[in-house]
């Protein structure tokens, strides 16, 4: 008898909740992978290489695959716009998954694939002209974020110090404020200015989780007074702040 393939079962044993869509669990072979479960399906993505599992060429993946080919070729090899095209596929389905990982707190995993993406953007920007770039470099801004934000939050996780994680978020927006946008994209501007905000938030997030310091909270609560036209009440908070800085 043939197999039904009729997905009923399978979507009544995961019902849709928009706040639990995505699980992991073991493959028969033992292997983790990533479920989705979406209003009128199932997504399934491979933790590692392609997300899809396939090896495109024999290969773990189309960069992998490209890459081999530069060796070969050398200074003769150029990225053509199919050629650009299959990578940035390829990209997206590692977009998918980083977010997924994001949003499970599997950070160095979405780390992994951040950087994986950033690699991308690196490879077709050497090895291809500059208008079919663009449509790739564009999004570096946005990549680089996630992997910023992802990197800092890892840190947090393993029991790091809030301080040195907005140290590195800060850093970060530098290191996204100074990119050089390929040509005249109005998409990659976009990405830099949301990408800054984004990463500002979480600074202001950690920042909020941190003890204040008794010079801190003085001083705080004399801009407090201060703002109140309380100049009295400043004034006593200055001379406190004054006598902490003679220690």
């Amino acid at each position: 008898m043939r197999r039904s393939e009729d997905l009923t079962a399978l979507l009544h044993a995961w019902e849709y909740d928009e706040g639990r869509s995505v699980r992991r669990v073991r493959a028969k072979d033992g292997r983790e992978v990533l479920q989705v479960r979406l209003p009128l399906g199932l997504e399934q993505y491979e933790f590692n290489g392609r997300p899809d599992g396939l090896k495109p060429e024999g290969e773990e993946s189309w960069l992998h695959y490209y890459k081999k080919k530069v060796q070969v070729f050398r200074e003769e090899f150029v990225l053509t716009k199919s050629d650009c095209e299959k990578l940035q596929s390829e990209g997206v389905l590692y977009y998918y998954r980083y977010l997924l990982f994001f949003q499970l707190g599997e950070y160095a995993l979405c780390t992994r694939d951040t950087q994986r993406n950033l690699r991308l953007l690196d490879f077709v920007g050497e090895n291809a002209d500059s208008e079919t770039a663009e449509s790739l470099l564009q999004y570096r801004p946005y990549i680089l974020r996630m992997n910023i934000m992802a990197r800092a939050l890892q840190d947090v996780k393993d029991g790091g110090n809030k301080r040195a994680a907005i140290r590195k978020l800060e850093r970060g927006i530098e290191e996204i404020q100074g990119l050089t946008a390929p040509g005249k994209s109005p998409i990659f501007d976009l990405e830099r200015e949301r990408s800054v905000r984004s990463i500002e938030e979480l600074v202001r997030q950690f920042r909020e989780q941190i003890p204040l310091s008794r010079r801190d909270r003085l001083r705080q609560q004399m801009e407090e007074a201060i703002s109140r036209e309380d100049y009295e009440k400043a004034a006593t908070l200055r001379d406190q702040l004054r006598k902490i800085s003679k220690r």
